[in-house]
């Protein structure tokens, strides 16, 4: 989750990417009109490298979850905001700058933290301990939560991503950590995405939390995430990518009755 950084808001197209304006409109499959007037449905997405779709030439799962939730012929605005290298704390100066926008949003979609954390067993000696560890993701965490908190009384329904892994993983991981790196960054993994999920879950029915430990490494925690990552053992690839859109769905539609409205 850690390229180089870039400030601009870019449009994504569904298939591929291009800088343009800042906010796109995706259709859904099919092209036929749905019966009724159309209700467009507004997307936006906030955090990192990973909904920005960073090494992988594909569409990231921000512009999946927009274009699935469209109804035939419904169009869809999604607006980037996420950007490459982004801290909790950059995703909280972004919504504070644009907290006015977000009043006509129907879902957006928040994956930030990893960044804060994944440096802090790099190279460190000694490494952290476990107080050390839980005490860096409950900061993370209460960044996070602190502007959800600032979105929800826009109405936005908000969806709030933990991760697989706040560093390297799969492949990539057994070759480049120690086995007490590796046991660190499991540690930091583990307490951020459950101090997360606390927080998420307290926080009501227009807060809906998708953990991505089960989905990248299978319930029992034994699958290889490796086919479902880049080459550089850090970001999704494009079926990592369309495994994390796949997870946001299903949870959008296990709540379809406290869904806004506008969102079929």
């Amino acid at each position: 989750m850690r390229p180089l950084r870039f400030g601009a808001v870019v449009l994504l197209l569904l298939g591929s990417m291009a800088a343009s304006l800042p906010e796109e409109t995706v259709a859904a499959a099919g092209g036929a009109r749905a019966e009724g007037p159309l209700r467009p449905t507004r997307v936006v997405s906030l955090g990192d490298s990973v909904p920005t779709g960073a090494q992988c030439d594909c569409s990231p799962f921000p512009v999946l979850v927009a274009a699935d939730l469209a109804a035939p012929g419904q169009r869809v605005g999604l607006e980037q905001l996420a950007e490459d290298g982004a801290t909790s704390d950059d995703v909280a100066a972004t919504v504070e700058d644009d907290l006015s926008d977000f009043s006509a949003t129907d879902v957006v979609l928040l994956e930030a933290g990893a960044n804060d954390l994944a440096d802090l067993a790099d190279g460190s000696d000694p490494l952290p301990d476990e107080a050390q560890v839980d005490s860096a993701a409950a900061e993370a965490v209460a960044t996070v939560s602190a502007t959800v908190d600032r979105i929800v009384p826009t109405g936005a329904r908000v969806v709030v991503l933990d991760y697989w892994a706040v560093g390297l993983d799969g492949a990539v991981a057994d070759q480049e950590y120690t086995p007490a790196e590796q046991a660190v960054q499991d540690q930091l993994t583990d307490s951020f995405d459950d101090q997360l999920q606390a927080a998420v879950d307290a926080k009501g029915a227009r807060v809906t939390f998708v953990g991505l430990r089960q989905v990248f490494h299978g319930d029992d925690g034994s699958l290889d995430p490796t086919p479902l990552l880049a080459d550089d053992g850090d970001h999704p690839n494009a079926k990592g990518q369309r495994a994390i859109a796949d997870a946001v769905l299903t949870a959008l539609s296990s709540e379809r009755a406290t869904r806004s409205p506008n969102i079929r």
